[in-house]
């Protein structure tokens, strides 16, 4: 009964870092419809960064040269700074023209970070990766309550982000990142800067990435390059298309599904001598799951709300312009 509910906290935790995720990704893309496909890299900013800068000091036999010993919260801030930092220096050359350049350079930035990762060890370790990464008030919590309580500071992120998130959509400034994915041109001709706005929601959602990635290197308390590869951008974006693309419910919802399934779906049993392929089958089921969606649910389990206009009037004597 305890391994069983270990299992549940634990992929609940791992659920809720990736709604954080998924809620950044979704101010870039059911918000603002920035097509990022390297979100992956700013998980890994704040997760690196949040590492250094906690870590201690390195002994002769470990390969990087870095480690500052700062607290836990110094490093979460630290790491949450540098993906956002991240962005601005990605949304400068890109931001200004088409999606299509944003995707690409997303990729490409995701993959040159990775091999930074790899092939820096007096940096990030390299293949051997960062280790001994300090759990925030480790020692003050009882050991078997410890789990519950990171899951508690995991729900805690989760909803701070959304309470953001439901508060970006309902302002005037929400309104404006909506107006420029529909119509970009119409939000330029009715006299809105459109690079500005695209590029402080860009940061937001990198911020609210490396927030998930600092979250992670303090859960799992050791980092390697392999553990940031394409499939985590491709899993948030399942979950988001799942759940509901502008839609910060759907966001949650989504990545939560995406996580139990495949967490559900680790232990399954070597069928007809079918191991070595079972990881690739788990992988065909979620592409399956993605497909069944957009046939029968195109706008997700929970899809974004059309508001009357009797409802946009009162937000806009509430909110103010």
């Amino acid at each position: 009964m305890l391994e069983q509910l270990s299992f549940m906290t634990s992929v609940a935790t791992v659920a809720g870092i990736y709604a954080v995720l998924a809620l950044g990704l979704n101010i870039h893309w059911g918000e603002t419809g920035l097509l990022n496909f390297g979100h992956v890299a700013f998980f890994a900013v704040g997760a690196y960064t949040t590492a250094i800068l906690t870590i201690p000091s390195p002994t002769a036999t470990q390969a990087y040269s870095f480690g500052f010993g700062l607290p836990v919260v110094v490093g979460i801030v630290g790491g949450c700074i540098a993906a956002g930092l991240v962005a601005v220096l990605l949304g400068i050359p890109t931001l200004q023209l088409d999606e299509e350049y944003l995707a690409i350079v997303s990729i490409g930035l995701a993959e040159i970070l990775r091999h930074v990762m790899m092939n820096e060890n007096w940096l990030t370790g390299g293949v051997a990766g960062l280790y001994g990464i300090d759990r925030p008030l480790r020692g003050v919590i009882p050991p078997e309550a410890y789990d519950f309580f990171y899951l508690g500071l995991v729900v805690l992120a989760v909803g701070l982000c959304y309470a953001y998130s439901r508060r970006l959509k309902q302002s005037p400034f929400g309104r404006v990142l909506r107006s420029i994915r529909d119509d970009e041109e119409a939000s330029i001709a009715l006299g809105k800067h459109t690079f500005r706005y695209r590029m402080q929601a860009f940061v937001v959602g990198g911020v609210m990435a490396g927030l998930a990635g600092a979250l992670w290197a303090h859960y799992a308390t050791a980092l390697t390059p392999t553990a940031f590869g394409a499939n985590i951008t491709f899993l948030t974006w399942v979950g988001l298309i799942v759940g509901g693309s502008g839609n910060s419910k759907g966001a949650i919802l989504g990545a939560g599904l995406i996580i139990a399934f495949r967490e559900a779906t680790r232990y399954l049993p070597d069928l007809y001598g079918l191991g070595d392929i079972i990881p690739t089958l788990r992988l065909i089921l979620v592409g399956a799951l993605v497909i069944v969606t957009i046939r029968y649910r195109p706008d997700g389990l929970l899809p974004e709300r059309d508001i009357s206009y009797a409802e946009y009037c009162k937000r806009v004597e509430y909110g103010g312009e």
